[in-house]
């Protein structure tokens, strides 16, 4: 009886002390908090809009089946602060008019460079283990958009700067391949973009959008933005919707695209991911089926790469990407899964240096 009265004493005094400790709310456009991923970011009433796609892309002609929903979420944008607090409680909101699906609104949480592991949005509580600072990353989900409204520390607790370092500039462009779409249970961090990236030490920009078709309006994007590395990964709803299997209008589509990008980055090293592999790749899948086979898309933007290379682009590069994946990487017919995610990302980074 003793013994239970000591230990329900001793909880009593830590419940009082966390009570009388409070808590104090950070600012989210606070300097010493540093997102990084997302090149427009708005602070509005203590709440920031975290964009990956500028607002002018939307009035852009050459923009093809983009989802808006889809491009309000954040794949591959990460938050980084530095402090001493025991508990740090991130605030999130939801994003409006972003897609918000359930149950992908896992966070990926790193602690001094170590991945801890996916934590849910209404259970993303960060404790230190121990005494002295921590630097906390946490990832933004695959497919659940959200605002950014600041961070909730132990009262007392220093909020420190994090020294982040310069890295090489990395641009992955691509459909939902790229955005994240099979990868589950986990934030961004699972997307093979994210993989490429962590391993070769690179900055990244995401610019994957679930649902997308070539569209040369993205590479505008990329205007007066110091790039050193581009992936493409496009074609898929081009083949298996869009254009209904017109080989000759992805072709155009392609061409026009990887020539605007090297116009407005005239200094990057583009990779160019021939579609990967798929399930079913005979064109006949589905009630919109093209009718043609995925290799013939292959054949056309392995032409246009090679003949770029051939006029003196030096800075271009062609990847077969089926020959980097399997079908046994597949969730579905196109996506990769959680491991497929992360073999595919890993036999990029050998590649794309």
């Amino acid at each position: 009886m003793k013994c239970l009265m000591k230990y329900l004493l001793s909880f009593l005094l830590l419940l009082g002390s966390l009570i009388a400790r409070g808590e104090t709310k950070i600012a989210p456009d606070d300097r010493r908090i540093v997102v990084e991923g997302a090149m427009h970011l708005t602070c509005t009433d203590g709440r920031m809009t975290i964009d990956r796609f500028s607002d002018e892309l939307w009035e852009r002609p050459d923009l093809n089946n983009f989802s808006r929903s889809k491009a309000l979420t954040q794949s591959g944008v990460r938050i980084c602060f530095k402090t001493d607090s025991r508990t740090v409680k991130p605030l999130f909101s939801d994003r409006e008019g972003a897609d918000l699906r359930k149950p992908s609104n896992f966070y990926g949480v790193y602690r001094d460079g170590e991945f801890v592991g996916a934590v849910p949005g209404d259970q993303l509580v960060l404790v230190s283990p121990g005494e002295g600072a921590v630097e906390w990353e946490i990832v933004l989900p695959i497919y659940y958009g959200v605002n950014f409204d600041g961070l909730l520390l132990d009262d007392g607790a220093k909020l420190l700067d994090v020294k982040r370092k310069k890295r090489p500039v990395y641009v992955a462009i691509g459909d939902s391949i790229t955005h994240g779409a099979g990868q589950s249970q986990c934030g961004s961090e699972g997307s093979y973009p994210f993989v490429l990236a962590s391993i070769n030490g690179y900055y990244l920009y995401n610019l994957g959008v679930g649902g997308s078709q070539i569209s040369p309006a993205v590479a505008r994007e990329l205007t007066d933005v110091k790039v050193d590395i581009i992936t493409v990964l496009w074609g898929f709803n081009d083949w298996n919707g869009g254009t209904r299997g017109d080989i000759a209008e992805i072709a155009r589509r392609y061409e026009r695209f990887l020539t605007e990008l090297r116009r407005v980055q005239p200094d990057a090293r583009i990779y160019c991911i021939l579609p990967t592999t798929a399930a079913d790749e005979t064109g006949t899948r589905g009630k919109r089926a093209p009718g043609k086979p995925l290799s013939e898309v292959r054949t056309a933007e392995r032409r246009i790469v090679e003949q770029a290379i051939a006029q003196g682009d030096r800075k271009l590069f062609l990847i077969e990407g089926n020959k980097l994946s399997a079908v046994e990487d597949l969730k579905g017919n196109v996506h990769f899964d959680n491991k497929g995610a992360k073999r595919f990302g890993e036999a990029l980074a050998k590649l794309v240096k």
